[in-house]
């Protein structure tokens, strides 16, 4: 090979920061030989020509091209030096210029499927600051961190051995038992430890329910207004999603009877509808179990914030009033530990545990066991207990300090749509006004409100918008108010 050749190699010869310079030389000549610059057969330079033009040490070329001749882009003839293998294809290489790394993803290549979560992702913004009032946010700071710690080294030291070779989909046995005795107790569900499954987090059990029970073409009745992670659940199965709007007893099954007749499931919220803060009646909850009964259908029970209720003991669960094993539970312990834990959990009716089992085998074997000690031990120990105490008594005055403002400063610009629990508040204008707009100004402040009408699926919007306050002490949460009480008079 002439020396000018090897001049032309060196001229694109670069090296990414923190890159190995036997890596970079490496990806220089795959590169080279993948486009067809380099044809087959052609003799590479001398490791020690090679290393002076590029000002390399010999032992980088040599251990370059011994990379390049594992993967087979090179060979080596004693005496002779090195070639490009002669058993590349030329049809099968990238020509340059044909690589193009902007394939526009809406195209055919990406699935149905993927195609409706982008479109849902693109209309939801996971804001990640911690800003009030972003709804998301807990008291991350009166979590007990070194405790967590404490217990996750214990483990490790005491038992990784042994947890390192767990691999029970259904999730760490005695985190599922004191689990199901503190279900029981705080929340009515009727169950044992075998029918629950551990999940990464409840977004992953409402995603396991539509994988297993879901067809393309299933008709799933939903809340309306609703929490939109429900949206890509339904859509991403290809189920129909159909939105019911509910009232002060929350959702209308009545309407939702008489308008569907072959609905497959019915996902809801009796506890406490998101957004808007809303019980589901005793009524109107035998009313959907007799539906569902007729319809034979499921009920999916998604428990979000039952365990802060600040009037009066947490709720009884819809799935402790079911004799007909139709109603699927779902939770997590996110809002109550910490968000990034990803553990939530799934009480089955006992006829479903072996098809979810299988299917938690095959998306990801199972969830992370170590947390789930630490969590078992965390319960076991009474920490659990005595977190969500403190956190009852810490969020009701945050909840009770932001409402008092609200309801003698913003009276004449916003109404406080009841609620008895739960980590946010959420008002309605009480004059017509874009809530989108107003959101969006706010959060050019610093100031982060989830806008009422985003959570709404049919028509009859409210307009208005959520405030999280648990996560913002006292000052923070009077400077936010501050601040929307300027955009709002403006």
């Amino acid at each position: 090979m002439n020396d000018a050749f090897v001049l032309n190699i060196a001229e694109d010869w670069k090296v990414n920061t923190g890159q190995a310079l036997y890596r970079a030389l490496y990806d220089h000549f795959r590169k080279l030989i993948l486009s067809g610059d380099l044809k087959s057969g052609t003799q590479l330079p001398a490791s020690r020509n090679l290393a002076e033009i590029l000002d390399l040490s010999r032992n980088t070329v040599i251990e370059g091209y011994s990379l390049l001749q594992a993967d087979g882009f090179i060979y080596s003839k004693t005496g002779a030096g090195y070639y490009v293998s002669d058993n590349l294809a030329e049809e099968n290489l990238f020509t340059t210029g044909s690589i193009d790394h902007n394939v526009d993803v809406t195209a055919p290549q990406i699935s149905e499927r993927a195609k409706n979560w982008l479109r849902l992702h693109d209309q939801s913004r996971h804001t990640q600051n911690a800003q009030a009032f972003a709804p998301g946010r807990t008291a991350l700071e009166d979590f007990p961190f070194d405790v967590w710690a404490r217990l996750l080294s214990r483990r490790w030291r005491l038992s990784g051995t042994r947890l390192g070779m767990i691999e029970d989909p259904a999730g760490y046995l005695p985190l599922r038992t004191q689990l199901a005795d503190h279900l029981k107790s705080s929340r009515g569900v009727n169950c044992d430890a075998d029918q629950i499954l551990i999940v990464s987090g409840a977004q992953q059990g409402l995603d396991l329910i539509g994988r297993v029970l879901w067809e393309a073409g299933d008709d799933i009745v939903v809340d309306d207004p609703g929490f939109a992670g429900i949206n890509g659940v339904v859509e991403g199965a290809g189920a129909n999603l159909h939105p019911i709007s509910i009232d002060e007893e929350g959702m209308d099954v009545e309407t939702a009877d008489t308008v569907h007749k072959d609905v497959k499931t019915f996902l809801v919220t009796p506890s406490r509808n998101y957004p808007l803060g809303v019980t589901m009646s005793l009524a109107r909850r035998l009313s959907l179990l007799k539906v569902a009964r007729d319809k034979s259908a499921w009920v999916v029970e998604d428990d979000y914030d039952s365990d802060f209720r600040f009037e009066g003991r947490p709720l009884s669960s819809l799935q402790g009033l079911d004799q007909d094993g139709r109603v699927i539970y779902v939770g997590s312990f996110s809002r109550i530990l910490f968000p990034a834990l990803r553990l939530g959990f799934v009480v089955l009716p006992k006829t479903l545990v072996p098809a979810f089992l299988a299917a938690k085998s095959y998306i990801d074997g199972h969830t992370s066991i170590i947390h789930q000690a630490a969590l078992a031990d965390f319960f076991e120990e009474g920490y659990y207990a005595s977190h969500l105490r403190r956190m009852r008594k810490l969020y009701k005055v945050r909840r009770q300090y932001m409402l008092d403002i609200l309801e003698n400063d913003f009276r004449d610009e916003l109404r406080v749509l009841p609620s008895d629990g739960g980590l946010h508040i959420c008002v309605a204008f009480k004059q017509p006004r874009d809530d989108i707009k107003f959101a969006s100004k706010l959060e050019a402040e610093g100031i982060i409100v989830r806008p009422l009408s985003r959570f709404y699926r049919n028509g009859n919007k409210q307009s208005g918008f959520l405030m999280g306050f648990a996560g913002y002490s006292e000052n923070e949460v009077r400077l936010g108010l501050g601040k929307l009480r300027e955009i709002l008079s403006s």
